[in-house]
């Protein structure tokens, strides 16, 4: 039976995988910030893990593999957001936002990596984003975060290309969860200059109805753990296919004309 170690697993894209994982008889340990099972079957472990913190991340994983063995698949979900202007920042936002969504999926690579490089197989998928290739106006700290992503995944499947391990990115757009909430990180920073579309853009996430389910996200993941190709990008749904389609295709100056009549709206 494979093991999967998700984190950021408590609710949205996480906590759809679990189930799904859970469901098609793997081993799954559910990590995440504030430990809850909504009842879970047996198979599934629940682990307290803040990726921020490097102690918890050797303790997990060492907890982990003791209760399941080898981690066969990482799955790197935990991650937030943030709405607001670059100024509008603080500079303990922008340390906060990087050391969650970029360098703790860095420490907790590295720390399951080296098992699985000794026994030469293993799968790491890092969830990023359509925002990983699309700039989304006053979200840059996040879409930041998201080309990181994308970077240093494609890194590590240049440096494991000689060995069994699959390096994978899943590249989901606007997903149904409570990561779009009241409760998004803002901007310290209160800018006038800004205020009045920083509000659209929250009033059109909060009223948006188009969003894809998470669990369409956690099939995509499911393929993306199962597929023994060398594949390293997979949109999250159709709509994030058709984006990063047009994204690819079109000219900057046209890319770039629709993406600011939208912002200025």
């Amino acid at each position: 039976m494979k093991t999967i170690f998700i984190t950021g697993a408590s609710s949205g894209i996480g906590k759809a995988c679990v189930d799904l994982f859970s469901s098609k008889g793997w081993n799954v340990v559910a990590a995440m910030r504030n430990p809850k099972n909504p009842g879970w079957p047996d198979n599934v472990f629940v682990l307290k893990l803040d990726v921020t913190i490097r102690k918890e991340i050797s303790d997990a994983v060492r907890k982990a593999e003791e209760k399941f063995g080898n981690i066969d698949v990482l799955l790197n979900n935990a991650g937030f957001g943030h709405v607001g202007a670059i100024e509008s920042f603080s500079e303990k936002q922008m340390h906060e936002i990087f050391r969650t969504n970029v360098f703790g999926l860095v420490n907790l690579t590295n720390e399951v990596l080296p098992k699985m490089r000794k026994r030469n197989r293993g799968v790491i998928i890092n969830v990023s984003s359509v925002v990983g290739k699309i700039t989304s106006p006053l979200s840059g700290l996040y879409c930041a975060t998201k080309y990181a992503v994308e970077s240093i995944s494609e890194s590590l499947w240049h440096e494991l290309s000689g060995t069994n391990i699959r390096v994978k990115l899943v590249e989901p757009g606007f997903t149904k969860s409570n990561f779009h909430s009241k409760s998004m990180v803002r901007g310290d920073v209160k800018i006038p200059f800004y205020e009045g579309r920083i509000e659209k853009k929250m009033q059109r996430m909060l009223s948006f109805t188009g969003a894809t389910p998470a669990e369409d996200v956690a099939e995509a993941i499911f393929s993306a753990a199962t597929d023994a190709s060398k594949r390293l990008r997979y949109p999250g749904d159709k709509k994030a296919k058709f984006q990063l389609w047009m994204r690819k295709v079109l000219p900057d100056c046209i890319f770039l004309r629709i993406i600011n009549r939208r912002f200025r709206r």
